[in-house]
């Protein structure tokens, strides 16, 4: 009959595909591993691992058993958390991967009510802007602009977010006049590097401007405005977060404008864990209370403006 113990060694190995990297996270010898191993390839009649100089990879047995053997965890550590999550309180790690200008302009600056009601709660937020290769294992909850391709993961859509072009009223007053996108061809424009983004998403504003250079680029959003303030030229940004900036003034005069998406993705085996399921819906209501994604009326909250401020 096949352990759940063997199974948690099994999950480990196929995980770190080394039996000391797994007998090193579980705090265990390597011959406790093999041990646990061989017991379960027995009891399922069938050989889980290829054993190779370069790492232990799954057999066509053992990618089936994987499988079965996430959903035996997350359905111990779903008990696990039901029962210590009857107090007031929650506990325990999430870690969340989400966009730079999201994560440092939306979510960090509005942990405060989370933080109050769960102190013990732990939100690791990680700001990456290319995420086409993430897997389920890298996160508890991610936010991303282009829709996940990941599988194993439930995935829905926060909001929409527009774009739109900034600069600060200083270079706006010594500069001619810009009233067509065409103008922002005279402009010095503030852009990502080009590794920085997953290609459909470095490539909207050359979807508006196929022929622009930008002179000045960087990987994070937080440049893109600092330079924009410091009148170093015209920057691209989400709405949502220019239109509060009190260093920089939108181009209400170009019409042009391009329109995306924020995408959340939960790992199916952990969706039902409280604080999982606690921190998506904290971010579900962030979306809801600072108005992301309704054009031009979109703001964020005051905590989260003064952080421009």
């Amino acid at each position: 009959m096949i352990s759940a113990d063997d199974l948690r060694v099994f999950l480990e190995v196929a995980r770190r595909r080394r039996l000391t990297e797994a007998a090193k996270y579980l705090q265990v010898n390597h011959t406790t591993v093999s041990r646990h191993v061989t017991r379960l390839e027995q009891a399922a009649g069938n050989r889980l691992f290829d054993r190779q100089v370069d790492g232990w990879t799954l057999t066509e047995a053992g990618t089936h058993l994987v499988v079965h053997a996430e959903a035996i965890e997350a359905a111990l550590l779903a008990a696990q958390e039901e029962c210590s999550s009857i107090g007031p309180s929650l506990t325990g790690h999430v870690r969340v991967i989400a966009p730079d200008g999201f994560g440092t302009y939306m979510l960090l600056p509005e942990l405060g009510e989370l933080r109050r009601q769960h102190p013990g709660l732990i939100v690791e937020v990680v700001t990456a802007n290319r995420h086409e290769s993430l897997t389920p294992r890298e996160f508890d909850v991610a936010v991303t602009i282009e829709r996940p391709r990941a599988r194993a993961v439930d995935v829905h859509k926060l909001t929409d977010f527009t774009l739109a072009f900034y600069a600060s009223p200083d270079y706006l007053a010594s500069h001619s006049e810009i009233t067509t996108v065409d103008d922002l061809y005279e402009h010095p424009l503030i852009w990502y590097v080009d590794d920085a983004l997953e290609d459909s998403t470095f490539n909207l504003l050359y979807e508006l401007l196929p022929r622009a250079q930008a002179h000045i680029q960087t990987n994070y959003i937080a440049g893109h405005i600092e330079a924009a303030a410091a009148g170093l030229g015209i920057a691209f940004l989400p709405t949502f977060i220019g239109d509060v900036s009190p260093h920089l003034r939108r181009l209400h005069q170009i019409e042009a404008k391009v329109e995306r998406s924020y995408w959340m993705s939960i790992p199916r085996d952990l969706v039902r864990l409280p604080r999982v399921r606690l921190v998506g819906a904290h971010l579900t209501k962030l979306i809801a209370e600072n108005r992301v994604g309704s054009g031009d009326a979109a703001r964020l909250g005051p905590r989260t403006a003064s952080r421009l401020a």
